[in-house]
C-alpha cells in the first residue's frame, strides 16, 4: 500500500488524505457550540472543485520540535484527480488521473503504479474514486478559535482507519492548516499557502510521463 506513513521516504500527500476523509463527517448529533464550525467545513468542501497551492509538512516531535520537513506544490480536480510535485528534501511526483496513482521518486530512479482504488486500499484516499462506499464516516470532537485561526477537530469511527485525529484550522473561510495524529502516535502539521480555488487545469496536467531507465513497478496491473 502506498502512504502508509507521513515520514521517511514515503513522505506523501497526507494533509490532501486528512482534507478527503472528513467529506463523511458525522453530524447526527453534533453538539451546538459546534455546529458553525461543521456548516463552515461543509460549504468548504462542497465549493471546493479545483485547488492549487504551495505547502509545508511538518513532523513534529514529542517536545514539538520539528523532525522532517518536506515542501511543494500541489492541484487537485475533483473527483479522483491530483498532482503532488515535492521539491525539497527529496524529489518526488505523485500523480492520480482518475484510475492510477503514479508515485515517482527520482533519487531512486523508480516508478510505483497503482490502479486508484487499490492502491490506496482502505487508506482515506480511496474517497478520490468517487464510490460513496468509500466514505469514511467521523465524530465532531470540538471547535474552537485561537491565533485567528478557527479549528475543528474529528475522530474516525472506523477503528481501522488510518488516523485518529485530524485539527482542521480555517482563516478566513480557508483551509490554511491541517495537524493529524496517525496510529502510530506520529504528529503531522501541513500548512497551505499561496492558495488558488479557481485554477485553470486540464487533463494534461493530470497525466505523467515516465521517465527513461527507471524501474517500473506494478506496470503489469494495468
Amino acid at each position: 500500500m502506498l502512504w502508509m506513513s507521513c515520514s521517511g521516504r514515503r513522505l506523501a500527500a497526507c494533509w490532501f488524505l486528512a482534507l478527503l476523509v472528513v467529506t463523511g463527517v458525522n453530524g447526527d448529533e453534533v453538539e451546538p457550540q459546534n455546529a458553525a464550525g461543521l456548516e463552515q467545513l461543509r460549504g468548504y468542501l462542497g465549493s471546493m472543485q479545483v485547488l492549487r497551492a504551495e505547502f509545508r509538512q511538518d513532523v513534529i516531535g514529542p517536545e514539538q520540535e520539528i523532525v522532517e520537513s518536506a515542501s511543494g506544490s500541489v492541484i487537485l480536480s475533483k473527483p479522483g484527480r491530483f498532482r503532488w510535485d515535492y521539491r525539497e528534501p527529496y524529489e518526488r511526483v505523485i500523480v492520480a488521473d482518475g484510475e492510477r496513482v503514479w508515485f515517482y521518486e527520482s533519487d531512486l530512479e523508480q516508478v510505483t503504479i497503482r490502479r486508484l482504488a487499490t492502491g490506496l486500499g482502505d487508506t482515506p484516499a480511496a474517497l478520490l474514486t468517487g464510490d460513496e462506499t468509500a466514505l469514511e464516516h467521523f465524530e465532531l470532537l470540538s471547535s474552537w478559535s485561537i491565533d485567528d485561526l478557527q479549528w475543528l477537530q474529528l475522530a474516525p469511527i472506523s477503528p481501522e482507519a488510518d488516523f485518529s485525529i485530524v485539527d482542521l484550522g480555517f482563516a478566513a473561510g480557508e483551509l490554511q492548516q491541517i495537524i493529524f495524529i496517525d496510529r502510530l502516535g506520529q504528529r503531522t502539521r501541513v500548512s497551505l499557502f499561496d492558495i488558488d480555488r479557481s485554477p485553470r487545469l486540464g487533463d494534461d496536467d493530470f497525466r505523467f510521463e515516465i521517465p527513461d531507465g527507471v524501474d517500473v513497478i506494478g506496470e503489469k496491473e494495468m
